[in-house]
């Protein structure tokens, strides 16, 4: 009966409005039949079914082979920026040095995962870059901007082979936005 009457009073309450300039002061009660206010209590099995499939599918997903390579970069990343935030001095010699021995393993992580990606891209000339890949080039990308920052800081000299690799990188990374649905539109 509540529903009834929150209903009639909806419509009287939109009739008034509809016709406030009118200045008309007539309402209608619309007769209206009540929903079951109980859904049922067990889940249908086609909801299982379609929940268990799409479970199954996720499960079949690849795994990011350079997981542990981008992790490792990061965390060695952030160590920099700790041995960093002591400053750059005389004092802080340990830690600049420690600093140092991190950036140059990060950087051949960088050339050596690029050089594994060019040669494998060359090798195949239907080899198209997968949404993966792109993930890690711009992985890639943002991270050697945060190494460049950190080499400048402890006057360490640029890495002119990774310099280029990271520039081939940035052309696979244009490439892939090209050659995505819409992507002519990319280059403008």
């Amino acid at each position: 009966m509540k529903f009834l009457t929150i209903a009639a009073l909806l419509v009287a309450s939109t009739e008034a409005v509809r016709h406030h300039h009118h200045h008309h002061h007539n309402s209608e009660l619309v007769a209206t039949s009540t929903l079951p206010d109980v859904r049922a209590d067990t889940v249908a099995d086609t909801d299982i079914a379609a929940h268990e499939k799409a479970r199954s599918e996720a499960a079949k997903v690849k795994k990011n082979p350079q997981a542990s390579l981008l992790s490792s970069l990061k965390t060695d990343l952030e160590q920099i920026n700790k041995d960093l935030s002591f400053g750059v001095s005389f004092s802080q010699g340990k830690r600049n040095d420690h600093a140092k021995e991190l950036c140059t393993k990060v950087s051949n992580s960088i050339v050596g995962y690029s050089k594994k990606l060019i040669t494998k891209v060359e090798g195949n000339s239907n080899e198209t870059l997968t949404e993966q890949n792109a993930h890690n080039i711009a992985a890639m990308i943002f991270y050697d901007v945060q190494l460049e920052d950190a080499m400048k800081a402890l006057g360490m000299s640029a890495d002119e082979e990774r310099t280029l690799y990271v520039n081939r990188l940035k052309s696979l990374q244009k490439l892939y936005l090209f050659e995505q649905k819409g992507g002519e539109n990319y280059l403008g």
